[in-house]
């Protein structure tokens, strides 16, 4: 869903690299995320619009995907978790790009601009989000730790799409029944920041963070939770300062080789060095202080 409207949570335009450096600094114990256009929300893929139309049709849609995916996983890497552990399966999942409903987060600010302005081509306003995951936890659980591994909520909303959820259908029972087993005296009804276990090489280089989320109903998404701007914001990117910004991040170290520590990347970065690095370069006279 695209939005251009003024919301609660905008704050203003970034333009050079300088502003990033500012939010970075200033917010630094904020969560970041770069959309390569303006959304306007923080959706999980699996809850986005062309995947919700098939969970309210077929609502083992989201159990589906994860099954399919561990079938043939297993043939196709080495780094298996156990077939009852969902966290992990979720963090597996995520890291390849199935639809999950995880949402990824960065400690680094300059980690999440390389993700709003990568398609710098593509004619788009892009967006930087910062949340602080403190305030997310305490608004929807009152809990002031970010959640790993063990935490019951976390455990319950990683298997809860096994019960086969939609939002016109009425599974109060089952739910009650798997936060019981899990330990929860209620069922968690909002999105909750977490740690993952670092199980891959580009979470370390990316340093990733996750929300997960509960399907989404009316009231619960991130927004909703989080009201105030100095917990939640949203900064846009102008397009046409996207390649600007790209070639800044690449003199700062953060290109696709280095988010991507894989052949892939290093492939993609050479060819973006290749074609977009200005011909005939002169260096220039350093900075003094």
């Amino acid at each position: 869903m695209n939005t251009n409207k003024t919301m609660p949570y905008d704050a203003g335009e970034i333009k050079d690299i300088n502003q990033v450096i500012k939010v970075a600094t200033t917010l630094s114990m904020s969560w970041f995320r770069g959309h390569p256009e303006k959304y306007g929300n923080l959706t999980p893929k699996i809850f986005r619009s062309e995947y919700i139309q098939k969970i309210a049709v077929k609502s083992d849609t989201e159990s589906s995907v994860i099954d399919e995916f561990k079938r043939v996983a297993p043939a196709l890497t080495q780094n298996i978790p156990n077939q009852d552990d969902h966290c992990s399966w979720l963090f597996l999942m995520q890291h390849h790009g199935t639809p999950t409903r995880l949402l990824d987060w960065t400690e680094n600010a300059l980690v999440a601009l390389y993700f709003a302005v990568r398609n710098f081509s593509d004619g788009k306003d892009g967006e930087l989000w910062a949340m602080y995951p403190y305030s997310l936890n305490e608004k929807g659980y009152q809990c002031r730790a970010i959640a790993t591994k063990s935490n019951k909520i976390l455990q319950y909303l990683a298997e809860e799409p096994y019960l086969a959820i939609i939002p016109v259908s009425d599974n109060q029972e089952r739910q009650e029944k798997l936060a019981k087993e899990i330990g929860l005296d209620k069922i968690p009804p909002y999105p909750l920041a977490l740690y993952p276990t670092m199980n891959f090489s580009r979470m370390v280089a990316q340093l990733s963070t996750f929300t997960i989320h509960p399907i989404l109903r009316q009231g619960n998404t991130i927004p909703d939770l989080i009201t105030e701007k100095k917990y939640l914001v949203r900064y846009v990117i102008p397009q046409h300062c996207k390649l600007n910004l790209i070639n800044d991040l690449k003199s700062l170290g953060i290109s696709r080789r280095t988010l991507f520590p894989d052949i892939d990347g290093l492939s993609h970065t050479i060819m973006e060095t290749l074609f977009h690095t200005p011909l005939g370069y002169n260096p220039p006279d350093p900075p003094e202080f």
